[in-house]
């Protein structure tokens, strides 16, 4: 105890303000290291304690204090290029799925480690609580069924179906063979209806199509377009305007 104690004294980190800001492109998730942070958010007082970590929306008005040794991180998220259903300031607890994520996609940002999966997906889909697509039928057997729920988690995991067999140790032809028998549809045709109804609870939070198709894991937004059109019989920016949210 008296080591910590001593260990504590040697450090010292100075605290440091952040004058009023809004960024005009980028979604901010502060996330709380050590010790504590005192914000204002849109006008509102809030305290970040350790272990947690807030979302700030692009556009929201913010200041914060980071208090005398406490470690505050700041992620950023192009908000052209990542969709969320988060519209508003959102605190979230950190777990070790979080944490681990947090670190690999600030190492990504400041290194040349840099993992070919987009972690943002990633961490939204930890950090929104995003409700079930109840309508898109389920494989029951275990290696199928761990597959399925991976890419409700990431609609845009970038992983083709041999790798996804091998995640949980059995083969491509188990794997579809499986999809077909108990969903009526190939695990292609299960991927895109996921990637579609996904895509459709990101429009109707009022996202912008084209950060839509990155977030549901297409790289080519006309090549979404055209996909979403064959499925809803509308283009996303008609869907948007028929289905979103008021502000």
């Amino acid at each position: 105890m008296g080591e910590t104690k001593g260990a504590y004294r040697r450090i010292w980190i100075p605290a440091v303000t952040i004058p009023a800001r809004q960024e005009e492109f980028l979604h901010v998730l502060l996330w709380q290291v050590a010790g504590e942070t005192a914000l204002t958010v849109e006008g509102e007082p809030r305290t970040l304690a350790a272990g947690h970590a807030l979302w700030v929306p692009v556009g929201v008005r913010h200041e914060f204090t980071v208090g005398a040794n406490a470690v505050t991180m700041p992620l950023f998220f192009d908000a052209d290029e990542i969709a969320t259903t988060l519209t508003g300031p959102t605190l979230v607890g950190v777990d070790r799925d979080l944490r681990t994520l947090m670190m690999a996609y600030t190492v990504s940002w400041n290194t040349i480690i840099k993992p070919t999966p987009n972690l943002a997906r990633q961490i939204l889909a930890l950090i929104e609580g995003r409700p079930v697509l109840s309508v898109l039928p389920m494989p029951v057997s275990e290696p199928a069924r761990v597959i399925a729920e991976a890419l409700r988690f990431n609609p845009g995991d970038i992983r083709g179906v041999d790798r996804l067999a091998e995640s949980v140790h059995t083969s491509a032809r188990t794997v579809e063979r499986a999809f077909q028998a108990e969903t009526g549809m190939t695990l292609r045709q299960w991927r895109i209806r996921n990637r579609m109804e996904a895509a459709a609870v990101l429009l109707r939070s009022n996202a912008a199509p084209g950060a839509v198709a990155h977030r549901v894991g297409y790289t080519n937004v006309n090549a979404f377009r055209r996909v979403f059109k064959n499925h809803f019989g509308m283009s996303p920016t008609e869907y948007a305007d028929r289905h979103r949210a008021p502000r």
